[in-house]
């Protein structure tokens, strides 16, 4: 049988990364399988000249023990990780020289100036921690926190706050990011949300050394303004058209949990602030660890693996067997692995 020839220009096609995706594995088991409990919301980032893979993950008991540390994983396959180093949020608290309530999702770059690993950390920095409520989630105060590093396995040590909480828009949280690098400029879309309100949009700003940020605004979605409810998680690559997202589209809140049933691509118009949808697809699941109706808890990370020449995907994904249901204090976050072969 001759098969198709497909041809394209410009970037992996997201489309084809969404289409050939094939479960491979859990990566990461939550501290026990109570509900409640979590891993992931972190980052994956590959060093071909060392021939090294990098994870990063939160994990979280229940409501009394929120996001207690950031862990840092090393890999020589990107399929088997093992634990490098963490920092727990007392350990954080000291470095910031504020009480961390809650650690939350992180980003790890490498800085193309200086060689130094960069590691943003969502925080919950509020007097009381109030946010393990589902009912009380808006009380919080994030904002995003940058560690460096000469290495993943640390000494990490701190540079400051870089996403404040000082926009209207962001007054309550400016967090949950999805930070890269495109053509030497740092590029991120992050979660505002204004504070006592509930409603949550992504918004953009962009770095030329990943510490100071200008902060752009919340753009429109091909023209229209955000949904109440619209957050997005992911990756961000260099394309023809320009910086284009790839990763998760969450529209809803599930007694208290930001979960996902959507796959999508945008193409960042940051000068005229905007998203053009390239990509939408509802995520069905490959594995049994998924929970049929809400399968992901917000958090994905894409990366192209240039020594085994794949795309790799690490998905936090909502466990449907020890989960009581799915929501903030009820489910079960496991981390999945998902494969896309490069030469397809």
């Amino acid at each position: 049988m001759e098969r198709d020839i497909i041809m394209w220009e410009g970037l992996y096609p997201p489309q084809l990364i969404f289409s050939q995706r094939k479960f491979r594995k859990v990566l990461l088991n939550p501290p026990n399988f109570n509900p409640g409990s979590w891993c992931g919301a972190g980052k994956l980032w590959i060093d071909p000249e060392d021939g090294e893979y990098w994870l990063t993950s939160r994990p979280r008991e229940g409501m009394e023990r929120r996001g207690y540390a950031v862990e840092i994983y090393r890999s020589s396959n990107g399929e088997d990780f093992s634990l490098a180093t963490w920092i727990s949020k007392e350990e954080l608290s000291e470095i910031i020289g504020i009480t961390v309530q809650s650690i939350e999702n992180q980003q790890l770059v490498r800085d193309p100036l200086t060689g130094r690993y960069y590691l943003y950390l969502s925080v919950d920095i509020a007097e009381r921690n109030v946010a393990g409520d589902a009912n009380r989630i808006y009380e919080s105060k994030w904002e995003t926190y940058l560690l460096s590093a000469e290495d993943p396995s640390g000494p990490w040590q701190g540079e400051g706050f870089v996403l404040r909480g000082e926009k209207d828009y962001d007054s309550g949280e400016a967090r949950d990011c999805t930070i890269d690098i495109i053509d030497g400029r740092y590029f991120c879309l992050y979660k505002a949300r204004k504070r006592g309100e509930k409603v949550v949009r992504t918004a953009l700003a962009i770095s030329s050394d990943g510490k100071r940020w200008v902060k752009l605004g919340i753009p429109k979605i091909d023209g229209k303004e955000q949904p109440s409810y619209f957050l997005l998680n992911g990756s961000i690559f260099a394309g023809c058209a320009g910086p284009i997202f790839i990763g998760t589209q969450t529209l809803e809140v599930i007694r208290g949990a930001a979960l996902t049933r959507h796959f999508v691509a945008y193409v960042i118009d940051y000068r005229n602030l905007n998203l053009e949808e390239i990509f939408l697809a509802e995520w069905t699941p490959g594995s049994k660890y998924e929970h049929p109706d809400y399968p992901i808890h917000t958090y994905v990370s894409i990366a192209f693996d240039p020594i085994k020449e794949r795309w790799i995907m690490t998905v936090e994904a909502v466990d449907p067997v020890y989960s009581k249901e799915p929501g903030l204090n009820t489910e079960v976050d496991r981390v999945l692995l998902y494969l896309v072969d490069g030469r397809s």
